[in-house]
């Protein structure tokens, strides 16, 4: 099966949009609180970086993300290149349009209206990654490529949620997320055990729905955990762990352009289809579609990006049971998609 690209000018302006994107978040929280600077902070053994202003006797910290050389140099480049957050708008906005009038995916006004509120909030910033089909439909304009329609629908939007990262971002003022979603009529819905605070989100009447995951944590049992800062609780999923682990970038459109962050698509294949080998017999058309998306996106990596396979297959080594389901998936696919295997 041939693959469906998008024009190789989408794929240009794709990735001027996500770099100004991701400028774009980091100086959003910093203009107005100059003079200020940043300063790294260890959590759980890993080096956050934070933007540090001094309010009279209060010192206040916006995080910013876990260190790294890029977002030093970003930092570094801040105080010289800072423009009017406005005159950034426009400028995100008219890529946007550029994009969907190439042929890039646009999102559907509701979903998109859930992903603008959850970013507004810092959900992505602070560590939250979009997963399930909502991430799958990140990778066609990420990927420059139109994946197969049949696996795109849905009004799910599923977050997850890394423990240290939130941890790191505690220091910010808190958020409310629960009653922030319920401005879109999102309302929580019970759990099974009316004690715990619930995970899952819905608007009456519609599909449209929200769930918050985060990974299981051995001996910690199933319940619902809390994110720090976010004023929502997660449920703990196995194998997420290797889901979530390093996500990148990627740019939702809509009606403007939203930033967040989703697995590494190499990884999301090959969970794909560790979800489609866990699935109970009841749920045999999910993993059709967990099956039909891992194809999709293994086709396409495969073709452009193999080493992006290769090292979601060699991670997999610290995960001996994730290992041995996928590696009985990977037997199923046809043999010309699995020339990266070493």
């Amino acid at each position: 099966m041939d693959i469906d690209r998008l024009p190789a000018s989408v794929a240009t302006l794709y990735a001027e949009l996500l770099d100004q994107a991701l400028a774009h978040e980091r100086v959003a929280g910093i203009d107005g609180q100059l003079p200020g600077g940043p300063v790294a902070k260890q959590v759980r053994g890993r080096s956050y970086l934070y933007w540090q202003v001094r309010k009279g006797a209060q010192v206040v910290q916006r995080y910013l993300g876990p260190d790294s050389e890029p977002l030093r140099e970003a930092l570094r480049r801040v105080a010289d290149s800072r423009r009017d957050a406005a005159e950034q708008r426009v400028s995100l906005d008219r890529l946007a349009g550029m994009l969907t009038q190439g042929g890039a995916l646009r999102e559907e006004a509701r979903v998109f209206a859930v992903l603008a509120l959850l970013a507004d909030l810092g959900t992505f910033r602070r560590g939250g990654v979009l997963v399930g089909t909502q991430a799958f439909r990140c990778y066609g304009n990420l990927l420059a490529v139109r994946l197969p329609s049949a696996s795109l629908r849905t009004q799910d939007v599923d977050v997850a949620h890394a423990l240290d990262v939130a941890v790191a971002a505690a220091a910010e003022p808190a958020v409310a997320v629960e009653t922030a979603l319920a401005t879109l009529g999102l309302l929580a819905v019970p759990g099974l055990d009316p004690r715990h605070p619930s995970t899952s989100f819905h608007v009456r009447g519609r599909e449209l729905r929200v769930d918050f995951v985060t990974p299981a944590r051995r001996g910690e049992g199933e319940q619902p955990v809390a994110i720090p800062g976010l004023g929502v609780s997660a449920w703990p999923l196995p194998g997420l762990d290797y889901l979530i682990e390093a996500p990148v970038p990627a740019v939702v459109l809509g009606r403007g352009v939203v930033l967040v962050r989703v697995p590494r698509p190499g990884r999301f294949a090959l969970h794909k289809l560790w979800t489609a080998a866990s699935r109970p017999v009841p749920e045999q058309t999910k993993a059709g579609k967990d099956r039909a998306q891992a194809t999709a996106l293994i086709r396409v990596l495969a073709a452009d990006r193999p080493d992006d396979l290769v090292e979601a297959h060699a991670a997999l080594s610290r995960r001996p049971a994730l290992r041995r389901r996928v590696t009985a998936e990977l037997d199923r696919l046809p043999p010309d998609l699995l020339a990266w295997l070493p």
